[in-house]
């Protein structure tokens, strides 16, 4: 598998970090974890189109993990001389659906594919097959309706991708013996923020799982000039990454 971060973010605009989406692709089909504000803009830096994306994994609702959702459907629509022909499926926390029948009362008929099909998939605590990947989910402490994401690639490597979480033993248990651990980390230590992980948090989580690999994004602009590695590794001492929007890991 390979994994490029699309955006290291959140939704404080940034010239550096893009908000949050992840690209992961499997060598037979691409799928997209979020799509934050300027998810389209930068997968066409990393080389990928609309129509590449096979799957699209949604962590929660907030808006900067969702707001390109309804641009991502529209360009695919209309693009000229390239809309969409492929199924496309959609994945999320419960509520999924109603979400997007929410954005047809703003948008209407734009927003409802004529040319190709979606396919809407509510998941809570289970896994669904796809041809190349095994993708689980599980319900994580942030919003009510947030989840965790592992992907299990053909050649058994896994990759998970907390979204938004604060520490929970959910999050551990679907991060267990991860190749790869992508977790939030939206604040310095001294900044602890309810619904989300500081360096301190994902160390825990990243050692309770045993994890290879860590790699932490979500960054909120404090983490920039604040350091995050030296209170994590006080939980953690194993390999860990700071995101950067464009990065290329492999598995």
């Amino acid at each position: 598998m390979e994994i490029t971060i699309l955006g290291s973010g959140t939704c404080v605009p940034s010239l550096r970090r893009s908000s949050p989406c992840i690209l992961i692709d499997t060598g037979t089909m691409k799928m997209l974890l979020d799509t934050g504000p300027g998810s389209l803009h930068q997968m066409l830096k990393a080389g990928i189109t609309i129509n590449d994306i096979d799957l699209i994994v949604y962590s929660h609702f907030h808006v900067d993990h969702t707001a390109e959702m309804a641009p991502f459907i529209f360009a695919s629509m209309y693009a000229p001389e390239s809309f969409r022909t492929s199924p496309l499926t959609i994945m999320g926390p419960p509520g999924l659906k109603e979400f997007y029948r929410s954005l047809t009362l703003a948008y209407g008929n734009w927003i409802i594919p004529e040319h190709f099909t979606i396919n809407w998939i509510e998941a809570e605590d289970g896994a669904h097959e796809f041809p190349s990947a095994v993708v689980k989910t599980i319900p994580t402490q942030h919003s009510g309706n947030s989840m965790a994401t592992r992907i299990e690639g053909a050649n058994g490597r896994a990759v998970v991708y907390s979204g938004d979480s604060e520490y929970c033993s959910n999050l551990v248990e679907i991060s267990r013996n991860a190749d790869l651990l992508i977790l939030e980390c939206s604040f310095p230590e001294d900044m602890p923020c309810v619904g989300h992980l500081s360096p301190s948090l994902a160390g825990r989580v990243a050692r309770e799982s045993q994890c290879k690999k860590l790699l932490l994004t979500h960054f909120y602009p404090p983490c920039d000039s604040n350091d995050l590695l030296t209170p994590l590794s006080k939980k953690f001492s194993g390999e860990v990454m700071l995101a950067e929007d464009l990065m290329k890991m492999r598995l």
